[in-house]
């Protein structure tokens, strides 16, 4: 059997000091990059070699379902 693709979610977090975090809410795996496109392809990479670690038998995708709340700011 080939490989499959599988689409992941990339959520991006701009850095105080300069960079970006990169979340992956469906296998719950960081990273971080200097820009928008680092931060990506090291996602991209790190999805992978999980990916290659758990195995398919192994492999657990979190649900994720969001919602956008809205809070008192005091």
């Amino acid at each position: 059997m080939g490989a499959r693709t599988l689409e992941i979610t990339a959520e991006l977090i701009p850095e105080e000091e300069g960079g970006y975090t990169v979340y992956c809410p469906e296998l719950d795996i960081y990273t971080q990059g200097d820009t928008v496109e680092e931060a990506l392809a090291n996602l991209k990479e790190a999805a992978e070699l999980h990916l290659q670690e758990v195995g398919s038998e192994g492999l657990k995708l979190w649900a994720v379902e969001r919602r956008r709340i809205s809070v008192e700011i005091p």
